[in-house]
């Protein structure tokens, strides 16, 4: 058996997202119908947009063939500013982006290596207050891991942390008139595609297989609305009260 078969039915065994982790890192979100409808004027399950971007094709390993698989990128949007919002349009940002991008490889690492735009300019802000142009080694994603950019409210940031679920924080900025309610922006996601070889450092130890980008057209947040509630369905009222 050859160490790549070893080494992509290890990653294939020992990196399954879990449900649970699956849902956060995809924000997917259940509803069932009822007395009170959920939709009315309160925030959808997935706000922003998605889209898929494929490795390649099958290959050949050891008699078998192997799907490279793909790129998830899920719930992209540009938030609404939360305050002075009329200043930040009119200044064309900063705007803070949200995103997950999920990598359903089992042979494969991607790293997110930038984010451009129309117009306007998309930076990552690290611990310390430094901005780049590329997230660095923060935006390289194992098989079958996530990673987030931003708080969106159907991911909270203890769930997220708990299930190993990474972040980083984008910001655009330089957009001019661009970015608006009821708009969207085009923003090209660029990647670097690795094979499972690394280093001591954890780092990939080849240069990459391929560059890859996809680009997405990204909404406005729908602006701040009513969080999403847990409420009781079909419940009876007490003997005398009213009722439908």
């Amino acid at each position: 058996m050859s160490v790549f078969t070893r080494t992509t039915r290890r990653v294939a065994t020992g990196t399954a997202i879990t449900a649970l982790g699956l849902a956060v890192a995809l924000g997917t979100t259940a509803c069932s119908s009822g007395k009170i409808a959920q939709t009315n004027n309160q925030e959808a399950a997935i706000n922003g947009a998605n889209g898929t971007l494929k490795l390649g094709a099958g290959e050949e390993i050891d008699g078998q063939i192997v799907d490279p698989g793909s790129i998830a990128v899920r719930n992209l949007q540009i938030m609404f500013p939360v305050d002075n919002s009329a200043e930040v349009f009119a200044d064309g940002g900063p705007f803070k982006l949200v995103f997950t991008i999920a990598n359903d490889s089992v042979i494969r690492k991607v790293k997110l290596t930038g984010i451009t735009a129309t117009k306007g300019k998309v930076e990552f802000i690290s611990s310390s207050g430094a901005r780049s142009a590329s997230p660095g080694d923060a935006g390289l994603i194992s098989p079958g891991a996530a990673l987030n950019a931003g708080v969106p409210s159907n991911v909270p940031a203890e769930d997220a942390k708990k299930d190993g679920i990474s972040r980083v924080d984008a910001e655009l900025s330089g957009t001019g008139d661009t970015v608006a309610n009821g708009l969207t922006t085009p923003l090209t996601l660029h990647f670097e595609i690795y094979d499972l070889e690394t280093g001591p450092d954890g780092k990939p130890r080849n240069a990459p297989l391929t560059k890859k980008s996809i680009t997405i057209d990204t909404p406005v947040d729908g602006t701040p609305v009513v969080e999403r509630q847990d409420v009781v369905r079909d419940v009876q009222p007490p003997a005398g009260e009213g009722g439908h």
